[in-house]
């Protein structure tokens, strides 16, 4: 499942994300496709393949304690538009 993650976090926990980041690691299941900052907005972004909700949860969990991780599942626009035609 094609995921897209945003993780904001107030100013004042940035070391301790910034911690995290920097020692975090993917789990092996999950397939990163990128990762961005928000310049200015204490926001990070992740788009990845994931194979389901443990994946998820091992890609959230970390972050918890310092802001709040929100996630949805992504199609490509071209993808959902066909999909949408259809019904």
């Amino acid at each position: 499942m094609l995921c897209i993650l945003w993780f904001e976090w107030a100013p004042e926990n940035t070391p301790k994300v910034m911690e995290v980041w920097n020692k975090f690691k993917y789990p092996e299941e999950v397939k990163l496709i990128n990762r961005y900052l928000i310049i200015g907005r204490h926001i990070s972004v992740a788009i990845f393949d994931a194979p389901n909700e443990e994946a998820i949860l091992k890609v959230t969990h970390p972050f918890c304690e310092f802001g709040v991780p929100h996630i949805s599942p992504v199609l490509p626009l071209e993808e959902a538009l066909e999909i949408m035609e259809k019904m």
